[in-house]
This record gives structure tokens, sequence and C-alpha cells, in this order.
């Protein structure tokens, strides 16, 4: 097996029975402009472009990247996970693919010539994938949260990995781009969340080789390049592993964009170190790709997000989802700063009151004011996708005193609304959803104690980098 970074999350895996291409974002940007490849990844070529299978491990656009997508020869198997809802089916039809197959959390598919892969969940959206040649075994983890006894079933079906390979930075906008006046609010994740988790989550799978991956992005926009100072690089996870004493038999390597691990041979790696002098490497990055940063700024210049869209949207998730589960996540009124509303720029969305409105003050009580580019949030409210804002790095927040909570919770309920979770009296309805719940009974059994012994949201946000 010959295994190829292609950057970010994308992997190439060679085997004997084809080419299997992992969440395929191969160019271009994502989240508006947001989003670019750091270390750059090479342009893709006719071969990559046309692959046995593709694998897209949740639907997140810097992994189910459309426009990726549509390059690909539409002969490609695309697999995806079949999670409790269908989100990502549909969506691959709409592309020119057959329709996909969806794997079942832990069964493990045969492509012949002793090739064989699985999928499996964690969380709401999101997958670990294997594939396996003989007794070579890789783990992509990527940016699944998967850890402990999920870990396991993994271990135990095909054995100790060659090569794993996990996220270990951002990927959402808290705590960054959040201000407070109690730093406290801003803590709940920092640099060293993201160590200790790779940490463990390594050491409970102890491969041979343990690869930072997942993370390798560049933030070019004005309203998210803030972020690139507080990027964890691979070179701190290496140097956090050892700090924490190692692991035993495992060694963390890293690797960038067109490097490669086969099987017979070992590492093919390049000798540039992207992160030595990343500030230039971005200006001039950000100078390639300047035009199209130049018109997507004209495009949303002027743009105006409407409150009919606001209330159509946010007003039936506000009466979609229940109102005991909600209040217990997400008890503060959320509010968006919308400057064009001149006579009243503050909308929000109150489960307490179970309505949203606008007014020319903050709600009291608020868990903070959120400001988001208006044709950025015109956008998300057209398509539906409202909980992806947190993640494109395009907001900011200013918490209210005792806010960060609620404000998470929110963004986590807004996420399992989208998503198709709620209202449970309609996705619990659905076989797929208990059947995909009974075989992810070890993740439950982590979760369970201290969801119900603690604010659930705390541990989310501690837990899983406050991806939520």
């Amino acid at each position: 097996m010959r295994v190829t970074v292609i950057g970010h999350s994308c992997l190439r895996a060679e085997t004997r029975a084809g080419t299997i291409l992992v969440d395929p974002w191969l160019f271009g940007s994502c989240y508006w402009r947001s989003w670019w490849h750091f270390p750059p990844s090479k342009e893709p070529d006719d071969e990559m472009l046309a692959p046995d299978w593709v694998y897209l491990t949740h639907h997140h656009f810097d992994h189910f990247h459309y426009p990726s997508m549509r390059r690909l020869d539409r002969s490609a198997t695309v697999l995806i996970p079949r999670f409790g809802v269908d989100v990502m089916a549909d969506e691959v039809v709409s592309l020119g693919f057959d329709r996909p197959q969806e794997l079942r959390h832990g069964r493990i598919l045969d492509l012949g010539q002793g090739v064989r892969v699985a999928s499996y969940q964690y969380g709401f959206d999101d997958t670990a994938f294997v594939i396996a040649e003989d007794d070579h075994v890789v783990i992509d983890v990527n940016d699944c949260k998967i850890r402990g006894r999920a870990l396991d079933p993994i271990v135990k079906e095909f054995g100790r990995p060659s090569l794993a390979c996990k996220s270990h930075s951002f990927a959402q906008s808290y705590p960054v781009l959040y201000d407070s006046e109690d730093e406290s609010q801003l803590r709940l994740v920092t640099r060293e969340t993201y160590i200790d988790d790779f940490h463990d989550v390594m050491a409970r799978l102890q491969p041979r080789h343990a690869i930072p991956f997942g993370s390798m992005v560049g933030f070019l926009h004005p309203d998210s390049a803030p972020l690139n100072a507080h990027l964890v690089t691979p070179q701190m996870v290496v140097d956090g592993v050892a700090e924490r004493g190692g692991i035993d038999g495992t060694d963390v390597v890293t690797m960038a964009p067109g490097d490669v691990w086969d099987s017979a041979t070992g590492f093919e790696r390049s000798d540039v170190d992207w992160y030595a002098d990343r500030e230039r490497h971005l200006v001039v990055l950000t100078a390639k790709y300047q035009d199209k940063l130049d018109d997507r700024a004209a495009e949303e210049a002027g743009v105006r997000v409407e409150w009919r869209d606001f209330e159509a949207h946010l007003g039936r998730f506000v009466r979609e989802v229940p109102r005991v589960f909600a209040r217990r996540l997400a008890p503060k009124p959320f509010v968006f700063h919308v400057p064009s509303d001149a006579d009243t720029p503050y909308w929000w969305v109150s489960f307490r009151s179970r309505s949203i409105g606008r007014s020319a003050t903050v709600p009291d009580g608020a868990s903070g004011v959120t400001t988001v580019p208006e044709a950025v949030m015109a956008e998300a409210l057209r398509d539906r996708i409202v909980h992806i804002l947190h993640g494109a790095m395009r907001i900011h927040t200013s918490l209210l005193p005792g806010g960060v909570q609620s404000d998470l919770g929110w963004w986590g309920v807004v996420m399992m609304w989208e998503l198709g979770y709620l209202p449970l009296r309609r996705s619990a309805r659905h076989p797929r959803l208990w059947r995909s719940m009974a075989r992810r009974w070890r993740e439950f059994v982590d979760q369970a104690p201290s969801v119900i012994s603690r604010n659930p949201v705390d541990h989310l946000a501690e837990r899983f980098g406050a991806d939520v």
C-alpha cells in the first residue's frame, strides 16, 4: 500500500484493489474564501482526478468539497457513512455520481484482493476511516472526535495500525475569534487541549507511526486571518507528545502535501519546513489569491440579510427543537448583530420564550453578540447551513457574563437541527437512527456519566475541542 498526503484532510491510497481518495478538497478555498491549503498542495492531475473509490468522512466543505467532486471522474464509486439521518447521499447524486454506497458503523467492506475498508462513526456527523491491505493498516481519524472505548473495536478488528492520521488544531471560531471581559470564558479550549487529545487517541491506538494531519490550512481572508497565529503546528504536536512522555512503540512523524508512506519502503518526505517562516509563506499565498479575495469582497458588497429569511429559517428552528432540551444547552438568548438594520440591529433567538425577534438593544441575559458578514449570513440562511458559520471563521463573538456555555450550546443545537436529528418526533421514526445508535454503544457508555453529572456543553468543549 502507498499513501500520499494530498493536503489538509485528503489522502490518496494506492492499493491492490485500486486507488482510494479520502475527503477530496483538491484546490481552491472553502467557507466563503476563508480556508485555503497550507502548506499549499499541487494542482490535481488526471491521475488524481480518476480514483477508483472516494470516501467522504462527513459533509463539511473541507472534506466534501463540491468543486473538487465536480472534477472527479464519475466512474468512481463513492462511499459514505450511513449516519442516523440521511445527510449526504442526495448531495453526491446531485453532483453526477451514481448513488453512493453507505457504510454501516464498524461493518467491513471487502474491496477484493486482500483490501478491506470500514467506517466508524462518532458524534452526530463525523467518522474515522480504516484502509487495510493484508497486515498494513491505515486509520484516518481525521478531525473525528472518536476516543476511548469507541477506538477499541478498530484495533480488535484490524490489529495494530501501521499509520494513524489525526487532526491537531482549531476547526472552529471559539476561542480565538471571541472576546470576553471574563477571560475564564475563553479557556475551555487551548492549544494543550488539542495536543492532549492527539496524545490520548494515539496512546489508545498505539500505531507504529502517528501523523499530525487534517489541520493543514491557512486563513487568508481578513476576517479569519487572526487565527493563523494561534494554530497548533505539527511540530508542536511532536514536541508536546514527547513532553508527555511519548507513546511506547510509536513515532510521531510530520507529513506535508506530497509526502508519501509506502508499506514496503517507508517514508518519502520533503525537506521543506513550511512552518519555520509561516508568516512569509502566508503573505505570498495571500498575494497569489488576492484577485479571488477581491472578487469575493465585491460580491458581498452591499448585500443585506433579510429579516424574512431569518424569521423563516430560525423561527422554524426555535419552534421545532424540544424546549426542555434546548433550555438546558442554550438557556440564554442568542444574538446576531445586523448593521444594516439601523433601528433594530440585534436579531435574537430565545429558547426560553420559544421565539425570535429584533430589538434596538441587546436583550437582557443574552449569551453574547455575534457578528457575521451579511452576505455570508444570507447565504447560510438560504442554504440552511447556519451551523457552518462557526467553523467558517468569518464571525466574531463578544461574550457577555456567563454566556459561553449557552453560546456553544446554541451552535450545537442548530447543528443537530439542520442535519435532521431534531425534532426527535421526526428522526426517531426512522429505524436507521436506532440501528446506528445500537452499534455505537461504547461511545454512549463513555459519554453518559459526564453529560449527566456536569454541564453537557462544558464537557463537550473540553473533550471535543468545542467543535459542536
